[in-house]
């Protein structure tokens, strides 16, 4: 049975705000831990602590809220043959952004990735732990918030390209863009995963491919800071 929330737009909306405020908020921890990785490993230790307790907590909250506001029921199984077709398509659809964003604004990377770089090669706890996250733990609290919550929140259940839309571009507003194409780029990465996620009714598989993104990307960005 269909679940129906009736709750005001604006409870929503202030709702969602601060859960996108909310998974802005570990990283910060990271930032502090950088500030000690050459002279108090202590102190780096107990900010990593900190910064894995807060996606915790970000996550349980997620998940929370998606519960209250799923409208897809049970999850309906993984498929792997979408994980795999989800992937290939952020890959391409990326890879072809990706020139253009070098083409046009000649930026190699977007300023989200240096910005994740730049956090990396310092401090083995702080990459260890960082890597773990952003390959593990960031994209299943963002998954439930951008994916799970966002797109039954706001849209009832039927067409789904509204809610791909809008996924995309709420998603994309929460990194680092400098040009339209850099934000593109994201909110495009946004828009497959929640076309995989409605599709096939579980979100565990945009999960899966938003886990498998992150881990080749942060492999790459490890290659490049060792």
């Amino acid at each position: 049975m269909i679940k129906v929330i009736k709750q005001s737009w604006i409870f929503r909306a202030i709702l969602i705000a601060l859960m996108l405020i909310a998974i802005e908020i570990p990283p910060i921890a990271v930032n502090f831990a950088l500030r000690y990785s050459k002279t108090n490993q202590l102190i780096v230790d107990g900010f990593m602590v900190l910064f894995i307790c807060l996606m915790l907590a970000v996550i349980w909250w997620a998940h929370r809220t998606y519960e209250t506001y799923n409208q897809l029921g049970q999850p309906a199984g993984i498929k792997v043959s979408w994980i795999i077709g989800g992937y290939l398509a952020i890959i391409l659809g990326m890879d072809v952004l990706s020139y253009l964003n070098q083409f046009i604004y000649h930026q190699t990377e977007t300023a989200n990735n240096a910005a994740l770089g730049s956090m990396l090669g310092h401090n083995e706890v702080i990459t260890i732990v960082f890597c773990f996250s952003a390959v593990v733990l960031s994209p299943i609290a963002e998954e439930f918030i951008f994916r799970g919550t966002l797109t039954n929140m706001f849209f009832k259940r039927g067409n789904i390209w509204p809610k791909v839309i809008f996924s995309g571009v709420i998603f994309s507003t929460g990194h680092m863009s400098t040009n339209p194409i850099s934000f593109l780029i994201y909110a495009y990465m946004g828009m497959v995963l929640a076309y995989v996620y409605l599709r096939t009714d579980d979100i565990r598989n945009s999960i899966a491919i938003h886990m498998i993104n992150n881990a080749i990307a942060m492999y790459v960005l490890l290659v490049q800071v060792t």
